[in-house]
């Protein structure tokens, strides 16, 4: 009765160990199919591309500010405030 339970058991903890290991391997084996690492990769690139968007567009309005700040500080007109001038 002992020798069959630790059977039994050992069975059934193999199995449950087994079943997942096999979950696993499916999900990773689906995580690098071609049509998954091409989709991510996509996704990845889209992103990048809107960073570099905000990030540039950002940039622009800080420099603006700057060089109005500078402007102003040592009263330089801009090249309309000149040209409108003579």
């Amino acid at each position: 009765m002992k020798r069959a339970f630790s059977v039994a058991l050992g069975l059934g903890a193999g199995l449950l160990i087994g079943a997942y290991v096999v979950r696993r391997v499916d999900e990773a084996t689906q995580a690098v199919a071609p049509a998954n690492l091409a989709s991510q990769a996509g996704r990845a690139a889209g992103g990048f591309a809107e960073r570099m968007k905000a990030a540039v567009e950002e940039g622009r309005l800080a420099a603006a500010e700057r060089e109005a700040e500078l402007r102003g500080r040592f009263d330089v007109p801009s090249v309309r405030e000149a040209v409108a001038g003579e």
